[in-house]
């Protein structure tokens, strides 16, 4: 049996990501290099996959490897990518990830190492497939794994983080503000594959969309409280998306969470309808971070008035990916700025309304990011929240007097939610929260409870001039 090129991708793949290469642009050029669906499919999961359960294989591995794990990261991704295949794919034979171990090691690191690469598989073999059996469904194999775990029963952050592959300081922060079955919720949802969001732009029937969509063979259906939001079951290969939304200007890909986060910014607006701001020509509707473009867009078809829309960002990279959404989905009238909020190109008053969704570490997103999990910092969401607290006060300043301000984050982290808010409050005491008909005024999204991405949002109102 000779190398497979897809796991020899993989394990290139792993180990440049474990050096600081972005997953994104390195995954999507090799999977447009691909001959074919099944291996398209073989390689997004032997990377993501191993990325997503690098917590639980280093645990295992721990209890076959005598000394410490291996320093070199070819040897170290080629273990964890074997895994893989040993304990979670129910397509791949025993035999098959063995021996494609070996040869992926006599390839990237030595002959040397071979002996070793097959003894420890081999003993993960025998517990998780006794018998001599080649192939048992993952569910079972996962079971047989558990008493490994049985080290960690005193600390049941610690035990549900190596389980369900987190970093232990996260799940542990979860636990104390969230509890531990609703974090356990979270984390398990972050390892499901996951469905994507698409929202259609008014003016477009959203039915006769949905309808055309079938038609082309996309898995896709209504979401059950919005018609405009359509989620697919099967997300379909990056070329196939890129010429399916340049076909259909009116579709974003948007998850349900963020769409009803933004459908509540536009519910605060009609809320207001009596202020005057928005008989203004002269103040704008300003979305302060507004890359990659999704709810600039949104604002540009679902606002009301005649007011201008301005987007915002200040990485001229992400620049080009918001003029590009806007022009696709014809909102070239939005005024694109390379702009930072921390020194606004504007001055004070001069917008009617201001969404800030904010930059954070992105905890509520984890799962369509399996490399996330391991490159954030403990440090990251206190020293973000400092710089969402300085954009939010330079988007209050920016706010005329009976205004509208979202704040938002795809965070779950109260030191970049919560505690911000409640700062902002403090520091500008002509803000004040604005209550739905429910009456809530800040809200929190969680993975596995709410029907999408961890995403929060709270609307404030500007006090009117005396």
């Amino acid at each position: 049996m000779k190398l497979d090129p897809v796991r020899l991708q993989a394990l290139d793949i792993l180990v440049q990501v474990d050096e600081g290469r972005r997953l994104d642009g390195l995954l999507d050029r090799a999977l447009d290099a691909q001959p074919g669906a099944q291996e398209r499919g073989l390689l997004a999961e032997l990377v993501r996959g191993t990325l997503q359960w690098r917590e639980r294989y280093r645990h295992v591995l721990k209890s076959f490897v005598t000394r410490d794990l291996p320093t070199d990261p070819h040897l170290f991704w080629l273990l964890l990518l074997s895994l893989h295949q040993l304990l979670a794919l129910d397509g791949v034979p025993a035999y098959a990830a063995v021996h494609q171990a070996g040869e992926l090691c006599r390839r990237r690191v030595s002959e040397q190492k071979v002996g070793f690469v097959n003894g420890v598989l081999q003993s993960v073999k025998r517990l998780v497939l006794p018998g001599g059996q080649e192939q048992a469904p993952s569910a079972e194999r996962a079971q047989r794994l558990r008493p490994l775990f049985d080290d960690l029963e005193d600390d049941p952050a610690r035990r549900l983080a190596a389980w369900e592959s987190h970093p232990a300081w996260l799940v542990q922060g979860w636990v104390q503000r969230f509890g531990l079955e609703t974090t356990r919720n979270i984390c398990q949802a972050n390892n499901l594959p996951v469905a994507m969001g698409l929202r259609v732009l008014e003016p477009a029937d959203p039915r006769a969309l949905l309808a055309i969509l079938q038609e082309e063979g996309w898995d896709v259906e209504a979401g059950p409280a919005d018609p405009r939001c359509l989620v697919v079951g099967n997300r379909p290969a990056q070329a196939d998306l890129r010429h399916t939304l340049e076909r259909h200007g009116s579709l974003l890909v948007q998850d349900p969470a963020v769409q009803e986060a933004t459908g509540w910014l536009l519910s605060g607006r009609e809320q207001l309808a009596d202020s005057p701001v928005w008989d203004d020509p002269h103040l704008a509707v300003l979305d302060m971070c507004a890359a990659p473009g999704g709810k600039s867009a949104r604002l540009g078809a679902a606002w009301p008035g005649g007011q201008p829309l301005l987007a915002w960002d200040s990485h001229p990279e992400r620049l080009a990916l918001l003029g590009d959404t806007l022009r696709r989905t014809g909102h070239s009238g939005v005024a694109v700025s390379l702009a930072d909020g921390l020194r606004p190109p504007l001055v004070a008053a001069s917008c009617c309304a201001v969404l800030l969704d904010g930059p954070c570490s992105g905890t509520g997103v984890l799962r369509h990011h399996p490399e996330g999990r391991w490159s954030l910092a403990r440090r990251s969401p206190a020293r973000n929240g400092r710089t969402l607290l300085g954009l939010a006060r330079s988007a209050s300043d920016l706010l005329a007097p009976g205004g509208l301000l979202m704040y938002a984050t795809c965070s779950l982290e109260s030191v970049e939610n919560e505690e911000v808010v409640e700062a902002l409050l403090a520091a500008c005491p002509a803000l004040q929260p604005l209550p739905d008909q429910q009456g809530r005024w800040r809200r929190t999204w969680l993975p596995g409870r709410d029907g999408g991405d961890g995403f929060f949002a709270a609307r404030l109102q500007k006090g009117t001039a005396e």
